[in-house]
């Protein structure tokens, strides 16, 4: 059964920054409280350039985490876009993350259980390399050069057993 998530506001941080980059923080800062903001207000009172603003901008309107209205400029002629900032769409933005990352989780323990015994590794951690890759090289690191030891994967399989546990509470 799925756990009712708490969105903290280090979550919600981490969260914006994993779906549309750090830079645009600072964006959604300045939007998070306000409606209907020009793009041009927005580059002026946060000193980003305003191509910079537009394409911060549409990157959260394509993850639907900002919408926009246009209206046409009377004196110059030109469309202007008013933003606001849709504080509503980050549960789910949580959400589809948490369950792309299980995915990926189910996806490499399945390999590495698979492979169960058969990764080498590179005493100098260059590399990590299932059998057949490692056959391939003669049992040398590609980056040094260096014999590769095998590795016992228990504890990475237990490791990736707990974080998909972890994860799968919110899915």
């Amino acid at each position: 059964m799925a756990k009712k998530i708490r969105l903290t506001n280090k979550l919600i941080h981490e969260t914006l920054v994993e779906a549309v980059g750090n830079e645009a923080l600072i964006i959604i800062n300045f939007l998070k409280n306000r409606k209907n903001i020009s793009e041009f207000v927005i580059s002026e009172k946060t000193k980003v350039e305003i191509h910079h603003v537009r394409k911060i901008l549409y990157k959260l309107h394509q993850k639907h985490l900002a919408v926009y209205k246009r209206k046409k400029d009377a004196k110059k002629g030109y469309y202007i876009s008013y933003w606001t900032f849709n504080k509503k769409r980050i549960k789910d933005i949580v959400l589809e993350i948490h369950r792309e990352q299980l995915t990926k989780l189910k996806e490499r323990l399945m390999k590495e259980e698979q492979n169960k015994g058969c990764f080498f590794l590179c005493a100098n951690a260059c590399a990590r390399l299932d059998f057949d890759q490692g056959s391939e090289l003669e049992f040398r690191c590609p980056e040094c050069g260096s014999l590769l030891q095998q590795q016992d994967n228990e504890r990475t399989i237990e490791h990736l057993k707990q974080k998909i546990k972890e994860l799968e509470v919110f899915a």
